[in-house]
């Protein structure tokens, strides 16, 4: 545990209500890490607990009080709630309660006070480290520090991976209670989730634990907004992770868009965000171009038997491919919805794949992109759906499909869904395997045309 000038960094004192914290102090807007008391103890204030009370949440307006600092609660603290958006809350001038499961990162966080976050610049080739601190870790299960957390926020962030949607769900609703009956102002949740109706998900989750009354209060005054993050974190070393376990290492992107549509509060003042008119639109643009090229190069990557995702850029062949079926989907987006997208901002979201995914600074694993390759597969997801957006919009997906060949062989040992993958093909053989995995129907076209593509490529790869 770590000192600060012989203060046990465990038991720190909240700032006197309406008292701002020193710039530049060791803690913005410090407070304490102490539950909501030992079994027969009285809790202490919301106030004492690094929470504003409910009842100010009324009082709190848009957060622009300089009286009071801004509070954001950020549900999941691994590595987008901490190398994502703990960056752009702090660099906001947010307090930041972060909410989580693995009580072990809850206890470090509290103690530590701070956690180091690096930054990859691929367009300078440089790394920055900066600190991250003025927040709280709270565990899942100390609910009224939570409950008191949420009925004062002035935005929610998740970012705890789409399974664990429905066991946030209860928090959040008991939260939004205290919220109500404080008749604190609209409030929005934006879900950092890799699932296009992330939203919708949680909405309903939460929806279904309320009354008549609090749906109905619910649809109006919280909004469940949808995000699409393309920043990159990988997994670190398990070296590094000992010796430094609260860092944090990412590229440096910095946008973030969301469905304008759904939100129901003003957007808070963090750079990079921006709002979209069409956001199932943008959810195509992440995973038919981001999302595929990124699973394009771990796959191309693990036929090359290479490491990382960086190294295909250096295979001319893997380019070619890799350039191709960046093309096929680019057009297939332009041909789809010319209203949402220019050619001018498809050719940028290409040229910044081209440089962000070269970055060797990451060092991300093949291992780590190409898992789960059934998922992959699916009808709806990265590839094989983006094949089917570009039969769809009169544009033959030769080196998609060559991609979708690429996931078909993708043989990674300790990867469950691949070995069953494997299992799969020597059972039944390619192109069965393929048609059970995506949803494909081989009796009738698209979708056997697309199979055929696929199984040229794999024959011949």
């Amino acid at each position: 545990m770590k000192q600060n000038n012989g203060t046990d960094r465990k038991r720190r004192t909240a700032p006197a209500p309406g008292v701002p914290t020193p710039a530049g102090s060791d803690r913005a807007a410090a407070t304490p890490a102490t539950a909501a008391g030992a079994p027969g103890e009285a809790a202490a204030p919301a106030s004492a607990r690094g929470v504003p009370d409910p009842a100010t949440a009324a009082a709190r307006g848009s957060g622009d009080s300089p009286l009071r600092p801004r509070l954001a609660v950020q549900f999941g603290a691994g590595n987008i709630g901490r190398g994502f958006m703990g960056q752009l809350l702090h660099e906001a001038g947010f307090h930041i309660v972060f909410v989580d499961a693995a009580a072990e990162l809850v206890a470090a966080l509290e103690a530590e006070g701070r956690y180091p976050l690096r930054l990859l610049d691929a367009a300078r080739g440089a790394a920055h480290e900066m600190q991250i601190d003025g927040f709280d870790a709270v565990a899942v299960s100390e609910r009224q520090r939570i409950d008191d957390a949420v009925a004062a926020a002035e935005v929610i962030f998740t970012a705890v991976g789409v399974k664990y949607l429905p066991d946030i769900a209860p928090l959040l609703a008991s939260g939004l209670r205290a919220r109500r009956a404080a008749a604190a102002a609209p409030l929005d949740i934006y879900l950092c989730e890799n699932l296009l109706d992330a939203a919708g998900q949680l909405r309903e989750a939460v929806s279904s634990l309320l009354d008549d009354e609090e749906r109905d209060w619910l649809r109006h005054a919280v909004g469940f907004v949808g995000t699409s993050v393309a920043r990159m974190v990988p997994v670190l070393p398990a070296e590094l992770r000992s010796d430094r376990p609260l860092l944090v290492v990412a590229d440096a992107f910095h946008k973030l868009p969301y469905d304008g549509a759904a939100r129901r509060a003003p957007q808070p003042p963090i750079e990079g965000m921006y709002p979209v008119s069409d956001f199932g639109a943008e959810g195509q643009r992440k995973l038919f171009v981001y999302n595929m090229a990124h699973a394009a190069l771990a796959y191309l990557g693990h036929q090359r038997s290479m490491r990382y995702v960086h190294e295909p850029f250096a295979d001319p062949q893997a380019m070619r491919i890799l350039r191709g079926a960046l093309d096929e989907a680019c057009a297939a987006l332009a041909a789809k919805r010319p209203d949402v997208f220019s050619q001018e901002f498809l050719a940028e979201t290409r040229a910044d794949i081209l440089l962000r995914f070269a970055n060797p600074m990451l060092q991300d694993t093949i291992e780590r992109v190409g898992r789960d390759p059934i998922r992959k597969l699916g009808r709806d997801d990265r590839l094989v759906g983006c094949a089917m957006l570009c039969l769809g919009s009169g544009i033959r997906p030769q080196n998609v499909a060559a991609l979708c060949a690429a996931a078909l062989r993708y043989n990674r040992s300790g990867d469950p869904d691949a070995g069953r993958l494997q299992r799969l093909i020597a059972e039944h053989g390619p192109a069965a395997a393929l048609a059970e995995v995506s949803g494909l129907d081989p009796s009738g076209d698209p979708d056997r045309e697309l199979i055929s593509m696929v199984m040229e490529h794999y024959g011949s790869s």
